[in-house]
């Protein structure tokens, strides 16, 4: 009877057939169910029993093997929730005895927290870049762009309300200090930008220094897909379009 009403659901409802799977309890008992959810680090699961519509949470260790891998690969991909930061030193000395030379080191701190309480991050990617500016621009106006100073990817993974902490290699500059006509240009840091995805690739989120991006990328973290194409070396607008010369 109940494979009866749950095909008439199904006939009335076609969009009931993508989300139901038939699982098997330890006891051997079958039913149609819908995954609302499941947590991995605590083994939570929650299910619409079909056709009647009683919602359960259980775990999921009460099913057997097969319809645990069901459940697995049925239930909505919860996003956790990540705090990233990128903490920035800035080391600067002359070059030889220039007065207007200056060699910039720049040193880079990742620390991420997965803030949410049940979902872990695992097996997730991150990619720093560094961006630096032209400053032969306080000479010539058209020499106002960047480029990309540095490009560091890492692997991460944190459980929930785990924190992880990386830290980048060094990166050396050297650029004309004078802001006035006589600058000859060189290198000087801008900004950074931290891109993290998931396991699949898909970006999570994208955090940055950078002012006039900051908005943009957090209304669309999609972005972030154009910026991990960016090389060592590229030459960029201040939005980090690409440049062409």
């Amino acid at each position: 009877m109940e494979r009866y009403l749950f095909g008439l659901v199904c006939l009335l409802f076609p969009g009931f057939a993508f989300s139901a799977i038939e699982v098997k309890d330890l006891k051997g008992r079958t039913m149609s169910v819908e995954v609302l959810g499941y947590t991995q680090s605590s083994g939570n699961t929650r299910i619409k029993r079909l056709p009647d519509g009683a919602i359960f949470n259980v775990k999921i260790s009460m099913f057997d093997s097969a319809s645990q891998d069901k459940i697995i690969a049925a239930a909505p991909k919860a996003r956790a929730k990540l705090d990233a930061k990128l903490s920035v030193g800035r080391r600067r000395e002359r070059v030889e005895d220039s007065s207007y030379m200056k060699r910039q080191t720049i040193t880079g701190k990742v620390a991420i927290e997965n803030d949410s309480r049940d979902i872990d991050f695992i097996n997730g990617k991150a990619t720093v870049l560094l961006v630096a500016r032209q400053t032969k621009r306080y000479a010539d106006d058209d020499a106002d762009y960047g480029k990309i100073l540095h490009k560091e990817k890492f692997d991460t993974s944190l459980k929930a309300g785990q924190s992880f902490n990386y830290e980048c290699k060094p990166v050396v500059t050297e650029y004309d200090s004078d802001r006035d006509s006589s600058n000859i240009g060189g290198w000087e840091y801008y900004g950074w930008m931290l891109i993290i995805q998931e396991a699949d690739g898909t970006v999570h989120s994208v955090e940055t220094s950078i002012g006039n991006l900051k908005k943009e990328v957090d209304e669309n973290p999609e972005l972030g897909e154009v910026y991990l194409g960016l090389e060592v070396g590229k030459l960029v607008e201040k939005n980090l379009a690409n440049r062409t010369q």
